[in-house]
């Protein structure tokens, strides 16, 4: 069997800047990004043929901004441009709605981010995904954060964005090849190195081919310092020991928390029990014609005309 689980907010937001936003509706409804969104969906799900699908969303912010402030603060797009923002919001009742309508959960958990959610879906004891050991988990999103749940069953799945970014299967063996180290040390090579996506810090001096050095020779934070005294060169040394409180935090604000508090039904995350009809009315009220033949077979001549708009660029 296998788990699809779609990372709402990332997958929105790439859909929204990916189509122009003049894309709307004859009524004037903008669709940009439910469009794209849908797009990425219903592709993806047909590509790799899941058994069951999960959407993973969030609702405002998490423990990380509680614990470090500046987390994710240089990420100023809705103070800059608020009237996307408004545009973009807009549409997710619609991507909800289109969701509820193909009968996909989507789940969240107040003060924990969707990677939190999706972490605990792959990685917690009491996940039943993970107890059955007949699940393989595919987590579909560009966030590269996500290459640190990779194991033997867990992959991350990037969709294509045309014309320079191709689709791509991140597996154990992939994540050693570009990035020379297993994907859950990842965790420690991005609290030393520091991540300017998310805003952290990482450890003051401390660049990317030192921070690979350091995790491919003693394996993560915590034997980096337990072994402080063999560090070399002295300078390095120095470097550590006087960012180890800045080291240990940002540890805690790259590692993804498998203990997030969410619920679900195995069952209603089963594919393809959905009421056709109304997929294809609320398709043909959005004018996603093209999306129709995605899902359910070719529609029948009384459809309105294609959006000359929307083009297939996801």
């Amino acid at each position: 069997m296998k788990l699809l689980i779609f990372d709402f907010l990332n997958l929105f937001h790439r859909a929204y800047h990916a189509y122009p936003r003049t894309l709307a509706t004859k009524d004037g409804l903008q669709t940009n990004a439910v469009y794209g969104f849908s797009n990425i969906l219903l592709n993806t799900i047909n590509k790799l043929g899941p058994s069951h699908v999960i959407v993973a969303t969030e609702t405002g912010p998490s423990f990380r901004h509680l614990a470090f402030a500046p987390y994710k603060e240089n990420r100023g797009w809705r103070k800059e441009r608020p009237e996307e923002a408004e545009e973009f919001d807009k549409q997710i009742p619609y991507a909800n709605e289109i969701l509820e309508t193909l009968n996909i959960p989507v789940i969240s958990a107040q003060g924990f981010e969707a990677d939190d959610v999706i972490g605990t879906l792959c990685k917690n004891p009491k996940s039943e995904f993970l107890n059955s050991k007949q699940f393989e988990v595919i987590i579909v999103s560009s966030d590269q954060d996500f290459l640190q749940l990779i194991d033997q069953n867990v992959k991350v799945f990037r969709p294509a964005k045309p014309p320079y970014i191709k689709e791509k299967i991140w597996d154990q063996e992939e994540v050693r090849k570009v990035y020379k180290m297993e994907p859950v040390q990842l965790i420690d090579f991005k609290a030393l190195r520091g991540d300017p996506s998310d805003n952290i810090p990482g450890v003051f001096g401390i660049g990317e081919k030192t921070a690979l050095r350091l995790v491919q020779e003693y394996q993560s934070i915590e034997s980096i310092y337990s072994h402080i005294s063999q560090v070399s060169p002295i300078s390095l040394r120095v470097k550590l020991a006087e960012g180890a409180e800045q080291a240990v935090m940002c540890k805690k604000l790259a590692s993804i928390v498998t203990i997030a508090p969410i619920s679900y039904n195995l069952e209603d995350c089963l594919w393809g029990n959905y009421n056709k009809t109304k997929l294809q009315d609320l398709f043909i009220k959005l004018e996603f014609n093209s999306l129709i033949s995605k899902i359910i077979p070719k529609p029948s001549t009384h459809l309105k005309a294609e959006n000359p708009n929307q083009l297939g660029l996801l």
